[in-house]
């Protein structure tokens, strides 16, 4: 039987560049339902890092809020991350895109001195103190380690594929992380941390269908540490 608590989905605009990487935001939906579970979407209300014309590919001029790009992918149906309360939901997941590392987390500015913004710090530090999983795709699983070394946590088990890009994985080492090299149909499980990952599209020559195998292996992997609990 599914929890009655849907879980929680936090979005970071609407884009791989500048955003949330919509075939995985829409993916995990489609996975979490088809799983029977039910969702909430979220995102930070506040301008975002930058903007990316996804045709050119380059910046772009001009401004566009987190939450408003979001609604995009939600339907309108999301609410300002700073309203989740660990307590409403079963499980916080992450979706992922080039948002995780410039609107979720100053990654991008900071590198391995990277932060949580305010609002996504606490919805995860308030998700931990009540051992609801994680689950983050792609770029994501940056939320992950940097919450688990805010934590005080050491050895967490995480991937992003097999990204050998010095930068993330250099950063988690920082963090006293392990990067899990995991295969793109695979999701890595750290059931002891209750953190869940997966690759998606940090393979970057995957197909649609590969990617959708990758989230439903990592709702695969919640559905069954949330039945075990």
């Amino acid at each position: 039987m599914k929890p009655s608590l849907p879980v929680a989905v936090v979005l970071s605009g609407c884009g791989v560049y500048d955003g949330t990487e919509i075939t995985e935001a829409v993916g995990l939906l489609i996975a979490l339902s088809q799983a029977g579970f039910s969702y909430r979407c979220y995102a930070p209300v506040r301008e975002q890092y930058h903007v990316v014309d996804h045709f050119k590919g380059a910046p772009a001029d001009g401004a566009r809020n987190i939450l408003t790009e979001s609604a995009r992918i939600a339907r309108g149906a999301i609410q300002p991350l700073s309203a989740f309360k660990a307590s409403e939901h079963c499980a916080l997941a992450f979706p992922g895109g080039f948002g995780a590392a410039k609107n979720l987390t100053t990654f991008i500015d900071q590198g391995d001195k990277a932060q949580l913004y305010a609002d996504v710090n606490s919805a995860v530090t308030d998700a931990m103190a009540r051992k609801l999983p994680l689950l983050a795709l792609c770029a994501a699983p940056l939320v992950l380690g940097i919450a688990a070394r805010d934590a005080g946590l050491s050895g967490v088990r995480l991937t992003f594929g097999d990204c050998e890009g010095p930068a993330m994985n250099a950063a988690l080492a920082t963090w006293g992380q392990t990067h899990v090299v995991t295969p793109l149909e695979q999701a890595c499980v750290d059931s002891k941390h209750r953190m869940i990952s997966a690759p998606a599209y940090m393979y970057g020559d995957a197909k649609p269908a590969e990617v959708f195998a990758s989230i439903q292996a990592a709702v695969k992997a919640l559905d069954e540490m949330l039945a075990a609990a």
